[in-house]
């Protein structure tokens, strides 16, 4: 938000110098992001008076004028002899002095352009002292082929910035989204009174209006939709003149970013600034029926609103409508069929609370971007639209010279009340670490609209306004005085304890595993984790879906990783990027029973998930490389390794036919009997939703199982000193049974000994039966404590070969 200091200066005095208000301000989280100096670019240029002129001996295009630049009343007068080569220049002329060491405003706004430093110079043989300024050199307009002529009445010596109104300072204003009040200059002001012990000033309204007309005889209010409309309040003032408004109106809001149009829509933003309070100008003569309904849109409705855009409204979209049609879309932006026009006489004036959650809604539906949309979505006063309206309705008389209608229309059907929020001080000096009493805490909320009602036994009872809707409990009133009290006066005290008795723990118990794969040439990705409801609904039936989603590619809970992976791939290979290694450490949202136990917010489950994504070349290319493809292997390898690094051999894969939408050749994974995630190869039909050409294999693991210590801390143990003793096995089995379940079972039984074993060749076909295999294993036997003997190695091969017999009917190959 930008802030005029000159326009701060009616609500609150103050002395201090803009850079120590900034600071403030911004202690108290009102960060002030930048201050600019309004008319800086202006400094050494006035008003100054052409008192003589004459052709210049040596060039027919130029002329030697002597110009008074020194304020009247000061004595003795200044004067400067300066040659011009505008052919406008004239006795009696005020114009725009630029004095020597001045730097030209049009060079100051064009970044590229050198600084034009005026200097005393010779200009063929007449000494010149300055530069009499076009608009064009002022930075003003593009008239540059003469100077630009001031006011007759503007006084001789007045610097050019305060002439044009422009000796402000103004203060752009990080406003956060809980301090709607704060949009507004009074807002700011309160803000400023509080922290500097000074008094604010509101200004007070004397409402004049005509006895012999009454509002409630013009016009009704009638609100359908109550929920998006709390209050609607409206004045009525006739016989206005439309035209420019004042000076120090216009430069009010040019100085906030404001274009100025006429007197009445310049008004309705200038109440918005100085209260907060967003207006609407009607011209009363277009109302029919002379009512004014606050309704729902139907369900594509057109509307052509003020910028002359034609919008197809949804069921939800709050209108103002009169008797027969819409005339405004509420809290964005009113309609070409009721705006303000030179013949307008008669002015509507609209103050109303609407639901912030609905104008948000509307707002980026349309795509509508307005300064009222911006606060009503924030959250205006509910009980400050009449001061907004009649401070509107003055300055309408004031400026307009209308008529005000005697008495308010004031629909108020849903009311909104302050909060009575206690506050203990006891609370209040352990949560800030102070030693204040209650009288402090008065001290520091008064200031800020928080009134006490009573005060009894420690015990405060506040009464939080309805322009702060962010104050609901008793630690917000806490924040509000730590925030006057200053945090700078809070002492700094921290107590720890470290506590060496137990294991210690990984500030990231995630860095292991983003080592790993970095180190295994995987890239981390961040992905957003709302994704478009169609998308997530083809990943699961159980979606969580956003109520009021700022979009509509945002408008559910990811259910799993894997849409976001996949979105991820599409985008790199729209952009040429096909061979991809893609890691990612986020959350999926499912819902579930609201009985099932285990989740912090019932009926939702949230897990922390590990997503893996292979997809183009196994190798970078290159002359010694091959093109061959990543294939489920690859993804299998990758997982296998990371969960040996992390879980030793606690896990096994579960090789089975998915009937999944997702995936096939899929592989799941458990821990010690617990599921942890599953790996496989996409389906085409689903790449193809998401115009992908090549394979993509994926990996989805629960990292809170993974990471999760069930067994205390790791144990090991040192390499044994004692020979290796190798011995390769085959063995003929039934085509259904599974390598897995037979290594398994080896390892089981070759006990302590048995320090390795790896599968090293399958093997189908002739002379072996249609209906078996041979799985060829290698095993390593050791002893940490002796060298084994023949007999000792023999004893558990025998016992292997017997036992995987009898089990699964396994027959040792010859050959």
């Amino acid at each position: 938000m930008r802030l005029s200091i000159k326009w701060l200066r009616q609500y609150v005095q103050f002395r201090i110098s803009p850079e120590d208000l900034g600071q403030r301000l911004t202690s108290v989280g009102l960060e002030v992001e930048s201050i600019e100096h309004l008319g800086k670019v202006f400094d050494g240029f006035v008003v100054g008076e052409v008192i003589r002129v004459r052709k210049h001996a040596n060039a027919d295009k130029l002329t030697v004028c002597e110009v008074d630049v020194r304020r009247k009343g000061t004595s003795p007068a200044s004067v400067l002899q300066i040659v011009c080569g505008a052919p406008n220049v004239q006795k009696g002329q005020k114009v725009a002095v630029g004095l020597i060491g001045a730097v030209v405003p049009k060079n100051q706004h064009d970044p590229e352009a050198q600084p034009f430093v005026l200097s005393k110079l010779k200009v063929r043989g007449e000494e010149s002292n300055g530069m009499i300024c076009s608009e064009y050199e002022l930075g003003l307009g593009t008239d540059a082929n003469g100077i630009l002529v001031l006011d007759e009445t503007a006084n001789v010596g007045t610097p050019l910035a305060e002439y044009f109104g422009l000796n402000d300072i103004v203060f752009e204003i990080g406003v956060t989204p809980n301090r709607p009040d704060c949009l507004s200059h009074i807002g700011i002001a309160r803000e400023v009174a509080a922290i500097l012990r000074k008094k604010l000033a509101i200004p007070k309204l004397k409402i004049r209006e005509e006895k012999k007309s009454n509002i409630n005889e013009s016009i009704s209010i009638k609100i359908e939709n109550r929920r998006d409309c709390a209050r609607y309040s409206a004045r009525l003032v006739t016989g206005i003149n439309v035209g420019p408004s004042p000076v120090w109106m216009q430069t009010s809001l040019k100085a906030v970013g404001i274009r100025p149009i006429n007197n009445i829509v310049d008004i309705t933003n200038y109440v918005m600034i100085e209260c907060g309070q967003p207006l609407h100008a009607f011209d009363y003569d277009r109302i029919q029926g002379k009512q004014i309904v606050v309704r729902s849109a139907s369900e594509g409705e057109k509307f052509i609103t003020l910028d002359q855009k034609e919008h197809a409204l949804s069921a939800s979209t709050l209108m103002i409508c009169d008797a027969k049609k819409p005339i405004a879309i509420a809290g964005v932006m009113g309609g070409m069929n009721s705006e303000i026009s030179n013949s307008t006489t008669s002015v509507l004036i609209e103050s109303a609370y609407f639901d912030p959650a609905s104008i948000r809604k509307t707002a980026k539906e349309l795509g509508i971007s307005s300064d009222a949309a911006y606060r009503f979505e924030r959250g205006t006063d509910p009980n400050g639209t009449r001061f907004a309206a009649d401070r509107a309705a003055e300055l309408m008389r004031d400026l307009a010279d209308g008529k005000i209608h005697k008495g308010a229309v004031d629909e108020y059907p849903r009311k909104i009340n302050e909060r009575n929020i206690d506050v203990r001080i006891s609370q209040v000096n352990r949560v800030l670490g102070t030693a204040l009493v209650a009288s402090d805490v008065k001290e520091y909320l008064l200031p800020i609209g928080i009134r006490i009602l009573k005060n009894s036994k420690g015990r405060l009872k506040c009464i939080a306004p309805t322009f702060r809707p962010d104050l609901e409990q008793e630690i917000d009133i806490i924040e509000e005085i730590a925030r006057i009290h200053g945090y700078a006066n809070i002492a700094d005290k921290m107590v720890s304890a470290i506590d060496f008795s137990g294991m210690t723990t990984s500030p990231d118990e995630f860095h292991e595993i983003r080592r790993f794969l970095e180190g295994s040439g995987f890239s981390e990705v961040v992905t957003n984790s709302l994704v478009d409801l169609r998308m997530a609904q083809m990943f699961s039936d159980r979606v969580v879906s956003i109520l009021n989603p700022i979009s509509k590619d945002l408008s559910a809970m990811r259910p799993s990783s894997v849409c976001s992976m996949l979105q991820t791939v599409s985008h790199n290979n729209n952009y040429g990027t096909k061979d991809l290694r893609l890691f990612e450490l986020g959350r999926t949202y499912e819902t579930v029973r609201k009985e099932e136990k285990g989740h912090p917010v019932p009926g939702y489950a949230e897990k922390e998930v590990l997503a893996l994504c292979l997809s183009g070349r196994r190798e970078h290319r290159g002359w010694d490389s091959s093109d061959k493809g990543v294939d489920i292997y690859d993804m299998k390898g990758v997982v296998e390794a990371l969960l040996n690094k992390i879980l030793l051999d606690k896990f096994h894969f579960i090789y089975y036919d998915s009937h999944s939408a997702l995936t096939e050749q899929t592989i799941a994974v458990e821990k010690n009997g617990t599921y942890v995630g599953f790996l496989g190869k996409v389906k085409a039909e689903l790449l193809r939703k998401f115009s992908i050409e090549n394979d993509v294999y994926v990996s989805e693991l629960n990292v809170q199982v993974l990471v999760q210590s069930d067994e205390g801390a790791r144990s090991y143990s040192p390499s044994s000193k004692f020979p290796i003793v190798t011995r390769d096995l085959a063995f003929v089995v039934e085509r259904n049974v599974l390598a897995e379940d037979l290594q398994r079972r080896i390892v089981k039984i070759g006990g302590k000994l048995l320090a390795q074993i790896v599968l090293f060749d399958i093997f189908e076909g002739k002379p072996l039966s249609e209906n078996k295999k041979s799985l060829a294993f290698s095993l390593q036997l050791n002893s940490s404590e002796k060298t084994l003997t023949e007999e000792e190695v023999d004893s558990v091969v025998n016992g292997i070969v017997a036992d995987v017999h009898n089990t699964f009917g396994a027959e040792l190959r010859s050959s």
